[in-house]
């Protein structure tokens, strides 16, 4: 059976940007004063599924596309190169997020510091990266099994070695040039580094291929919406266990392969869950969602330019408190998402009903943007 969209998988994709959009507001706007309270710590922990949902929808995608597009891709036809142009084109657009001054005559003299700003591996260079892999590991091996198989080893390694990378001595990795640094460094000084966050992206290759390969749709998800609970709960028991195979300084939430089943626990019970009730999910909200999560690049871009922009930041901090609660960053939340879901709907209908008018508006866009970088002294 062959799959070009599953609505249920743009409905977790939307998902994952309304969840993002108030993980950014909270972390850009909250008072410190209340991060110290119980329920902060519930929140941090469900925000981080969000980049998990997002990377392990995008594996899911890939791994869609083949259904229809492998031949062309193993034979180097066109759909092939418009894939590739596509992932350069994202990844183009999250380096272009992420100068500390948006300059070209500023960037030639960007301190060792700015660059490592500038070079960050984030969301978008992080999917890009893996999508690279994902297809390079397709075009070695030319069939779908072995590519499963390969994308066992993928998440096997990059699961079980990320504390391996994690121990590294930081002077081994400076001897790596910056820019292919940056996707395998760790954080803080890298937002998303390949390890573990690469492994979400082949997890929900492999999540989606049992899915669609299955003689029933309906049971494979009541199967995913089962284990998904038992996997989380043998990785808290196992979190009990002070055994580990690496430095156990290394922080659990950070490089523990458990943690990484953890999360994917989670983003499995949402996936089959969605599928489960997505007859129930019509209406206007949910069709809000699946319009977020097939438009889920502008959102992307979109609410961290009003969230994180320095001048966007300044007039939001104008109508906010000394010290925003709570409920100032749901009041904020809101207010980003429906303006958001309004541009995201606006777009979506222009590139249907004028393609050709959408396609130039985008150039245009980006031209004047690129003459901006360009031409600007400051």
């Amino acid at each position: 059976m062959a799959f070009q969209r599953l609505p249920f998988i743009d409905i977790l994709r939307g998902i994952a940007c309304i969840w993002m959009i108030e993980t950014h507001a909270v972390n850009a706007f909250l008072d410190a004063a209340f991060m110290n309270s119980p329920w902060f710590t519930f929140v941090k922990v469900s925000n981080g599924f969000v980049a998990v949902t997002f990377i392990f929808c995008a594996g899911a995608g890939f791994r869609l596309a083949l259904e229809a597009k492998m031949r062309d891709y193993l034979s180097f036809e066109k759909p092939l190169w418009a894939y590739i142009r596509r992932l350069l084109f994202i990844m183009a657009i999250g380096y272009s997020l992420q100068p500390p001054s948006f300059s070209l005559a500023k960037m030639l003299d960007f301190t060792p510091a700015q660059w490592v700003t500038f070079l960050d591996c984030n969301v978008l260079q992080l999917i890009v990266a893996s999508s690279f892999l994902a297809l390079m590991g397709l075009l070695a091996i030319r069939s779908m099994s072995g590519f499963i198989v390969f994308s066992w080893l993928m998440v096997t390694a990059i699961f079980l070695g990320t504390p391996l990378v994690w121990s590294l001595n930081p002077e081994v990795l400076s001897e790596i040039p910056t820019f292919f640094r940056m996707y395998v460094s760790t954080q803080p000084q890298v937002s998303f580094p390949l390890f573990p966050w690469a492994g979400y992206y082949f997890a929900g290759c492999l999540a989606t291929h049992y899915f669609i390969t299955a003689p029933s749709l309906r049971n494979r998800a009541f199967q995913y919406v089962v284990f998904a609970p038992l996997l989380i709960g043998v990785v808290y028991l196992s979190s009990r266990i002070s055994w580990t195979y690496y430095d156990p300084m290394l922080n659990w939430w950070l490089v523990s392969p458990m943690h990484m089943l953890f999360r994917v626990g989670g983003a499995l019970f949402l996936f089959g869950g969605l599928y489960l009730f997505q007859e129930r999910l019509k209406g206007p909200v949910s069709n809000m969602l699946a319009l977020n999560g097939k438009e889920s690049l502008v959102v992307y871009v979109g609410q961290g330019i009003i969230i994180y922009g320095a001048g966007m930041q300044a007039i939001l901090r104008l109508f906010l408190p000394d010290h925003p609660a709570p409920l100032h960053i749901a009041i904020l939340t809101i207010a980003v998402i429906g303006f958001m879901y309004g541009y995201a709907f606006s777009w979506n209908r222009y590139k249907k009903s004028m393609p050709k008018h959408a396609e130039w508006t985008l150039r245009l866009c980006m031209f004047i943007y690129l003459l901006t970088f360009l031409f600007n002294p400051h």
